[in-house]
């Protein structure tokens, strides 16, 4: 399909009404929704049929189990999939991913911006191998340096292992973690502790 003509849909259109999002800092209500898979779709798909079929995908992915782990953890659709975007983005491999996940609930927490390094990418027009701290201040809703809380809307499309990282977290005390050169991270209680593991690594 055109890509504007699809951004456009993406923008605007919900084929579900769980997620539908008013928030008018969302940039696409369906980014997060998108499940990321492998499709057949006929030459001459519009843009609607594309995400319906996604949408669908991802509707059939979320089953009733981890529907009933998110309304026993009191977490929405909505924050669920934006957390698992954050965990996707930041997590190469999948034993990260629960571990991530609950570095973001320990921030969320005890009110800790998240600093997550994609959320900022996401916001800048042009994605760089690595930020600035410049970037970090960036005038954006879904900078989490400078916002505290969940970014308004998620910042990709989730696999449905970061989603299941978010629903089933591994239970910890971290709250940094970075990646080493070749993707695996390392984890950090304080500061003082991450700032060696960042040094450690270079």
């Amino acid at each position: 399909v055109d890509r504007d003509a699809f951004l456009q849909a993406a923008e605007t259109y919900v084929p579900y009404d769980y997620m539908e999002n008013d928030d008018p800092n969302v940039k696409y209500k369906m980014e997060g929704y998108l499940f990321p898979d492998t499709y057949k779709f006929t030459t001459n798909a519009s843009a609607k049929d594309v995400i319906d079929i996604m949408a669908g995908q991802f509707d059939k992915k979320l089953n009733s189990d981890l529907r009933a782990q998110a309304d026993a953890m009191d977490i929405s659709i909505h924050k669920l999939v934006v957390l698992a975007s954050l965990v996707e983005a930041e997590a190469k491999f999948d034993d990260d991913r629960p571990i991530i996940a609950q570095v973001f609930f320990n921030r969320l927490n005890i009110n800790m911006p998240l600093q997550s390094d994609t959320t900022i990418q996401y916001a800048m027009s042009e994605r760089k191998e690595n930020i600035s701290i410049k970037d970090t201040k960036i005038d954006s809703p879904y900078n989490t340096y400078k916002n505290y809380g969940l970014p308004p809307g998620a910042v990709g499309n989730p696999g449905l292992s970061s989603i299941e990282a978010v629903l089933y977290p591994q239970q910890n005390d971290y709250l940094y973690f970075v990646a080493d050169s070749q993707g695996h991270n390392h984890y950090s209680r304080t500061y003082e502790e991450h700032l060696e593991e960042v040094n450690s690594i270079e």
